[in-house]
């Protein structure tokens, strides 16, 4: 979160302090900006990056160990999951309008991140438990208790938006402010020896983009974007457990007003050939973040007349981060 927040800071002030220092742009026929017919056209952009997620709350949990000490206390330690960077990739079509400085957008981001955490009786815990049931089991010298759990991520995220290109009069500075609509889908899944806990959301709602482009040395420039994004839609939470007996839980869908931000910060390079086709390479940092996107449930298993039941509901935010590499291609 705070790798988050550094960028979304950086990328933020270097754009917003681009449009304080940008002079008005140079006008065409009184009501449009300048825009070169090399500017003009489809182009295609492919990204790819190795991201790393993170939940807060219970998001990352998964079991709890008990430790006798030596003056005759224990201590209860939870070994959460563990992330990993893995590949999400970037699919983005668009197209400038001729002598309009107006350009359109569609744009498809894919992640899917998935962790298998592998814990043993090797360091000599008392017992074993977790905070998503009531049931503690004992774990004595010899025992081959293991818990054996996978928690996988998905989104799947489309965004459509259309804007405006500013340029400086030295050029050297090009903004694009732009605005669209999100739709967003995330998942939520741990499944374990003895059952599993999901959540899910889905949302479509207004955005709000700002990339800026400043040039540094002949075709390199250093690049920059922030999104704002305020998504409308529902979120769903289940349990299953099975301690011999089948003990389902679930929350119903629920309406829920999600705030999603992303930044990025990096380098680019552009080649332009002779066709008038230009190439474009870029390289940096990103970050997401969802606020409040998914419920976890924990719950008592069915031990006696009502007893089983929800025992508590906690929202969770979700983020990623890591670097980025991205090909472009303006035909």
């Amino acid at each position: 979160m705070r790798e988050f927040l550094k960028l979304v800071c950086f990328s933020a002030i270097f754009a917003f302090s681009s449009i304080a220092n940008a002079a008005p742009p140079s006008l065409n026929n009184g009501n449009k900006l300048e825009c070169s017919e090399e500017d003009s056209g489809f182009y295609l952009k492919f990204t790819g990056a190795a991201l790393l997620p993170n939940e807060t709350g219970l998001g990352s949990f998964t079991d709890s160990w008990q430790y006798a000490n030596a003056d005759g206390s224990v201590t209860a330690l939870s070994k959460p999951s563990k992330a990993t960077y893995k590949f999400a990739a970037t699919g983005l079509i668009g197209y400038n309008v001729p002598d309009a400085a107006t350009f359109i957008e569609a744009e498809y981001f894919y992640l899917s991140n998935s962790q298998h955490n592998y814990n043993d009786t090797s360091d000599g815990p008392l017992s074993f438990g977790s905070v998503f049931f009531n049931v503690a089991v004992p774990t004595p010298p010899g025992s081959t208790l293991v818990s054996d759990a996978y928690l996988k991520y998905t989104i799947n995220q489309v965004d459509v938006r259309t804007g405006y290109e500013f340029i400086t009069d030295k050029k050297n500075l090009e903004l694009f402010p732009s605005v669209g609509v999100r739709w967003s889908d995330l998942t939520h899944s741990l499944t374990f020896l003895v059952g599993n806990v999901k959540t899910s959301y889905w949302g479509v709602g207004p955005s709000f983009a700002l990339d800026a482009l400043y040039r540094i040395y002949k075709g390199f420039k250093l690049s920059s974007h922030f999104d704002a994004n305020l998504l409308i839609g529902n979120v769903e939470a289940t349990s299953l457990l099975n301690f011999g007996t089948l003990n389902r839980y679930k929350s119903p869908n629920t309406s829920r007003i999600v705030s999603a931000f992303g930044a990025k910060l990096g380098l680019s390079y552009d080649h332009a050939f002779s066709n008038q086709s230009r190439l474009q390479i870029e390289g940096g940092y990103q970050a997401g973040t969802y606020i409040g996107a998914f419920d976890i449930l924990t719950a008592f298993i069915n031990t006696g007349p009502a007893t089983q039941r929800i025992a508590s509901i906690t929202t969770d935010n979700f983020s990623y981060s890591g670097p980025y590499g991205s090909i472009a291609f303006l035909f």
